[in-house]
């Protein structure tokens, strides 16, 4: 489940990637060879399973079609700083024609403090490897929450507690991705469980005739995911330093300059966005990840979230330059260590 929270990060890159190929002046590519890249994206988190998407890039040339297509007959080899092997294997998802990659998952358990170098081969557009820093074991937990007006705003407050370590420099990102949840009911009549939401009348009927029918209600979860929008007033995260207290982020950055090696108290603020989910669903349940990540990885993150993908080429704003850490390829594979919580959550 976790893994398929992941996606609605990857797709907005996607989507971010073909908005930045469009312009309102329609201007001709160069008539030049291009060569396609391997493309890796995904998050190698402490004690899940390894898992990632692969594809290809898009050549921008006159001599293209701009149109995306599946890679197929890419090879992964991945291995530990101890020289131990790791298979992993294509499978197919419902995600594959949307995103035009493939998933690569294997069965063995990301290692806290281990380092891995992956190398994906492919017949025509040769070998990308990309070297991967599993932070230690994150020591992080929520000791508050409650509902909040922030930016005029209804928003979750969440307070989390970081025991940090002071053996190095520590990267966090805290994060949070809703589920829709459809809540369905039924009574029973006749020897029958029936739908209270396509049987209303007959229901309605029963009870004002003095029947009292049993009823009982399942909980389904959609899948389907939305990233949250989350504040923050720290005056120690890299979203007021560079943005202010006010904007809201995919993401919070936080480095720990000045709380290395001490207990540290922050505050974030959870928004709500339903867009995605479907009008029916009333209800839905709030994933919060509280991660340490790599320092490739943080910096992939904050340009990411510093890039507004809606700018187009007549923004006077400065580029921004996202890189990854593949090797003759393209794309980003994170070192994460986290914890999640989750809450039930309603419109308001």
């Amino acid at each position: 489940m976790i893994a398929t929270t992941r996606i609605g990060m990857w797709a907005g890159l996607c989507f971010m990637i073909v908005v930045a190929l469009s312009c309102k002046k329609e201007l001709p590519l160069p008539d030049i060879s291009t060569q396609k890249k391997i493309v890796l994206i995904g998050e190698f988190i402490a004690g899940d399973t390894f898992k990632l998407r692969a594809g290809q890039s898009i050549a921008v040339s006159g001599k293209e079609q701009l149109s995306f297509q599946l890679l197929e007959g890419l090879s992964l080899e991945l291995k530990d700083i101890t020289g131990y092997s790791y298979q992993l294997s294509a499978y197919q998802d419902s995600f594959i024609q949307m995103l035009y990659t493939v998933p690569f998952a294997g069965k063995e358990m990301v290692k806290s403090g281990m380092e891995y170098t992956i190398n994906a081969n492919h017949a025509s557009l040769g070998i990308a490897t990309a070297h991967i820093k599993i932070p230690g074991p994150i020591d992080a937990a929520v000791t508050d929450t409650a509902f909040a007006m922030y930016s005029n705003n209804g928003t979750l407050r969440i307070r989390i507690k970081i025991n940090d370590p002071g053996n190095a420099v520590n990267y966090y990102v805290i994060e949070a991705v809703r589920q829709g949840m459809d809540i369905q009911g039924y009574f029973y009549y006749n020897g029958t469980w029936h739908s209270l939401q396509t049987e209303s009348s007959l229901y309605d009927f029963l009870k004002s005739s003095g029947n009292n029918p049993a009823t009982k209600f399942d909980t389904v979860f959609q899948n389907k995911y939305v990233r949250q929008p989350v504040y923050t007033s720290d005056i120690n995260s890299d979203n007021v330093t560079d943005n202010g207290a006010n904007t809201a982020a995919k993401r919070i950055l936080l480095k720990d300059l000045n709380f290395n090696g001490m207990e540290y108290n922050t505050n974030v603020y959870v928004g709500e966005d339903n867009s995605g989910i479907p009008l029916d669903s009333t209800k839905g349940r709030v994933f919060v990840y509280i991660k340490s990540v790599s320092p490739d990885y943080f910096k992939f993150l904050k340009s990411y979230e510093t890039y507004d993908p809606m700018s187009g080429y007549t923004s006077l704003e400065q580029p921004v330059k996202i890189e990854g850490n593949v090797v003759n390829g393209l794309g980003m594979i994170g070192g994460v260590s986290q914890v999640t919580y989750t809450y039930i959550s309603g419109r308001r």
